[in-house]
């Protein structure tokens, strides 16, 4: 059995918006040395295979499924959530990852720990919603289990785009900040329209075609304010340009330890504390300390001020 024409078309144009985006994040990825920019694509990847899952067995159901009762569509509904639970929670966390990193900070332990936790329960959720299915018992209390998982769920990325809200509004650096609301409103208005494309666009109805524009608003829109933000603030550094004695009159300049100096060319090659701790042999926190101190000397609250900054100076400074 095959996608019907108009199906097999909006498959197609779905397809090529992902790709765009896919390829266009992959450009940030290799253009600007930030650690962040692989948790962005990531997230892309996880949660447009669902979309594009979701698509096809939209365009396949009417045919497929045709002969299967009502009341067992639901059993098949939560079957596919067996697929789409892995992407939802590793898209979830990479976008996590993504949001901390752009604003610089870290994703603690025990946060990391209670997520895990959380889509445990969420899954213990759905085997129970999928037994209770298959014995046709529960029907109410299955319906309560999917409402609430299905809230949890979308208050994930919601409450962290809040948090990139909240901090862009604490940042002093107005550009900066200009940026990060920017990317903060883009995103939020992406997301509503991902979940809305997903849940309101089923087989044989005219919303359906507006799946592709869902896409580019919820794919190509914030990559293009990010590409935006990257371009004014963390384009790369040529590192040949830290030659002696330029980098020592930056040295000097700055009151930086060789250490400080050690790991601020890690920075400016998009390690992250934990790389940086890797490679250089020490503690974690001893980074954390360096990296503060660094951010003192230079006047600076954030990586990409960091890079903009460093990169001003060696202009004014040749």
């Amino acid at each position: 059995m095959v996608m019907s024409s108009p199906s097999l078309l909006l498959y197609i144009l779905s397809l090529g918006v992902v790709i765009t985006a896919c390829w266009l994040a992959l450009g940030l990825v290799k253009t600007f040395r930030l650690h962040f920019l692989s948790s962005y694509l990531g997230c892309l990847v996880a949660l447009n295979i669902l979309w594009l899952l979701n698509l096809v067995l939209s365009g396949l159901a009417p045919d497929l499924l045709r002969n299967i009762p009502p009341r067992d569509m639901e059993t098949v509904s939560m079957l596919f959530g067996l697929v789409g639970f892995p992407l939802i929670a590793l898209g979830f966390y990479f976008y996590l990852t993504f949001i901390a990193g752009i604003l610089d900070e870290e994703i603690l332990l025990v946060f990391r720990a209670a997520y895990i936790m959380l889509w445990v329960v969420l899954f213990g959720a759905l085997l129970m919603r999928i037994r209770f299915a298959l014995q046709q018992t529960q029907a109410r209390l299955s319906q309560t289990l999917s409402q609430a998982s299905g809230v949890v769920i979308l208050v994930i990325p919601f409450a962290a785009l809040v948090y990139l809200l909240f901090q862009a509004v604490r940042r002093t650096h107005a550009e900066e900040k200009k940026g990060l609301l920017a990317l903060a409103v883009i995103s939020l208005l992406g997301f509503i329209l991902f979940f809305a494309g997903i849940r309101f666009s089923p087989a044989g109805s005219p919303s359906r075609w507006a799946a592709p524009l869902c896409l580019w608003a919820a794919d190509i829109a914030p990559i293009l304010v990010l590409r935006k933000i990257l371009s004014r603030f963390g384009r790369p550094i040529r590192l040949q340009a830290f030659a002696d004695p330029q980098m020592q009159r930056f040295q000097s300049h700055f009151l930086l330890s060789t250490r400080e100096k050690e790991i601020l060319d890690l920075l400016l090659k998009g390690k992250n504390n934990k790389d940086i701790e890797g490679e250089l042999f020490i503690s974690y926190n001893t980074v954390r300390n360096h990296v503060h101190n660094i951010y003192q000397k230079l006047g600076v609250s954030s990586r990409l001020q960091l890079m903009n900054l460093i990169r001003t100076w060696f202009e004014a400074n040749p």
